[in-house]
């Protein structure tokens, strides 16, 4: 029996340049967050869903990557699938909250308290402690992100890349350096 042969997949990358104008197009984009901590950060999009704000350091300047959001098809129906625990022990991990990230998550915790305000009874209390959510205070679901980052690449006519895509450049050498020179101190 002559077994077929394994294709490797390739991931695309956007370089540096390409990053830039993906930034300015998802400027004010509902996933304007996401692209930000994939690409800074190299959270998987159940990472970025399951972030909460206890995760967030304001004071030591760190996130800390502990909870997961994902989908699954059961019965014929999408379900929210809520884990205290990332993919796996090296997924565990703590990041340093970088300056401009500490200014959109403080505007984000304010946006969604004025959100709450205004929208009195309308806004769901099912997800106050996740930071991303929409401004009725609905956790925003991974195929979303997916369905939605193709959407805009094609209308804007930028390379067509897998959200997934966005981590891999960043993934590879800043996380772990930043864990091997946390674990020194």
């Amino acid at each position: 029996m002559i077994r077929p042969k394994k294709n490797n997949f390739v991931s695309a990358i956007y370089h540096s340049e390409e990053l830039m104008n993906l930034f300015k197009i998802f400027h004010g984009d509902p996933l304007e967050l996401a692209v930000l901590l994939g690409s800074y950060y190299g959270l998987r999009r159940s990472e970025i869903v399951g972030l909460k704000w206890e995760a967030i350091d304001f004071v030591q300047k760190t996130i800390t990557i502990r909870h997961t959001v994902t989908q699954a098809m059961v019965d014929g129906k999408y379900k929210m699938i809520y884990k205290d625990r990332p993919k796996s022990k090296k997924s565990l991990r703590t990041l340093p909250l970088l300056g401009p990230f500490e200014a959109i998550l403080s505007k984000l915790w304010k946006l969604q308290a004025e959100n709450q305000k205004l929208c009195s009874s309308s806004y769901c209390m099912d997800y106050l402690d996740y930071i991303y959510v929409d401004h009725m205070g609905v956790l925003i679901k991974p195929n979303y992100i997916t369905q939605h980052f193709q959407i805009v690449l094609r209308k804007n006519g930028l390379k067509s890349v897998r959200f997934h895509d966005l981590r891999h450049p960043y993934v590879k050498h800043t996380t772990k350096k930043y864990n091997s020179e946390k674990q020194k101190t």
